[in-house]
């Protein structure tokens, strides 16, 4: 009996230690942000505010509340509601030609009722941000 205590109760403390470490991995910076090019990364950030004052459309906008109607506006929303959590939960990048900045309060526990914050715009061949694809939507 003493063998078989022994074996269960390093199983058990194997399991734990197991579970706290991708717990802490999950929680670290690394996994909310994209952390290659960090160097360049600014730049993304850098060209959406140059086009803070840019009006997003009715169409384009399915974010709620009234004041999120340019481009700085959502900008400052994400940062407003990322200061109040604990954790960084805004990350920004692209994917092909379609880029995004976004915020999630949605937890590794959480399937639903947690919500979420996109600025998505597309970047032409050059480069340069393609203003009129500005849009700001908001996931329940």
């Amino acid at each position: 009996m003493p063998e078989s205590f022994k074996y269960l109760t390093i199983l058990i403390a194997g399991a734990g230690l197991g579970a706290l470490l991708q717990l802490g991995y999950f929680y670290s910076e690394t996994f909310y942000s994209e952390t290659e090019n960090v160097a360049n990364n600014h730049l993304l950030l850098e060209k959406v505010l140059q086009h803070a004052a840019v009006h997003i459309s009715d169409t384009n906008d399915a974010c709620e509340g009234a004041s999120a109607k340019t481009v700085g506006a959502v900008v400052a929303s994400l940062i407003e509601f990322n200061v109040r959590q604990q954790k960084n939960r805004m990350t920004y990048g692209c994917v092909g030609e379609v880029c995004s900045v976004y915020y999630s309060d949605c937890s590794f526990w959480q399937q639903s009722e947690c919500s979420s914050r996109f600025l998505k715009f597309q970047i032409k061949p050059a480069g340069i941000i393609d203003t009129s694809s500005f849009s700001c939507l908001d996931l329940p």
